[in-house]
C-alpha cells in the first residue's frame, strides 16, 4: 500500500506553488469571454431587423399579388384599366402600404393588356418597392 509521503515523492507538480489560475488568467478569459457575447449581441440585433424587413416584404407582396387578382378576375376585358393608389395600414407594425395599379393597352403585343402593379412602403430601413406585371388576353 502507498503511504501519503510516497505519493509526493511520485507527482510532486500536485503540491507545487503554481497550481490554479492566476488572476491575470481570469481576466484574459472574461475578456475573451465578453467578446464572444458581444458578438452574439449584434447578431441577434442583425437577425432581428432582418426578420423585420422580411416581414414587410411579405406583406407588400401579398398586397401586390391581391390587387392583381383582383384586376385579372374583372369579367369584362374592356373594362379592365388603372386604378388609383390605395393604402393600407399594418395594424401591427404601423406601417403604410401604397399600391398602385397600372393598366397599358396593346402591350407588348396589340389584343393583350399589361398590368403593372407596384407597392411602396418605408420602414426603419429605408423606401422599399416591390413591382409586380403580368399580361391579360381576351378569354
Amino acid at each position: 500500500m502507498l503511504q501519503p509521503s510516497a505519493i509526493v515523492r511520485k507527482k510532486p507538480w500536485l503540491l507545487s506553488d503554481d497550481s490554479g489560475i492566476s488572476f491575470i488568467d481570469l481576466m484574459l478569459s472574461l475578456v475573451v469571454l465578453t467578446v464572444g457575447v458581444l458578438a452574439m449581441m449584434d447578431l441577434q440585433v442583425i437577425a432581428t431587423r432582418s426578420n423585420a424587413s422580411s416581414s414587410g416584404t411579405v406583406v407588400a407582396i401579398a398586397l401586390a399579388e391581391e390587387k392583381m387578382e383582383t384586376i385579372k378576375n374583372t369579367t369584362l376585358f374592356t373594362s379592365i384599366v388603372s386604378q388609383p393608389s390605395t393604402t393600407w395600414t399594418d395594424p401591427v407594425t404601423k406601417i403604410i402600404y401604397t399600391t398602385a395599379a397600372t393598366v397599358t393597352n396593346d402591350q407588348p403585343i396589340s389584343g393583350v393588356k399589361k398590368i403593372d402593379v407596384t407597392v411602396t412602403w418605408s420602414d426603419k430601413a429605408g423606401k422599399h418597392t416591390i413591382p409586380m406585371s403580368t399580361v391579360i388576353a381576351p378569354q
